[in-house]
């Protein structure tokens, strides 16, 4: 891969943690009215890809300077 390529994946990986990171604001806001399995399953998604997303970004980004 080369730098640009990295730096592209890297953005859209923070971009999509912004996402599920919202995601999970807005699951654990409505718990009440959720069953309790379908809550602990997507939560369970959520943290896993949200962890996938950071750890890609972290190293497609490492050495990237911003002008």
């Amino acid at each position: 891969m080369t730098e640009e390529t990295k730096i592209k994946v890297g953005k859209i990986c923070n971009k999509i943690n912004t996402v599920l990171f919202v995601l999970f604001f807005i699951n654990v806001c409505v718990i009440p009215i959720m069953n309790k399995l379908f809550f602990l399953v997507s939560t369970a998604v959520i943290v896993i890809l949200f962890a996938i997303s950071c750890i890609v970004s972290h190293i497609f980004l490492k050495d990237y300077k911003p002008e």
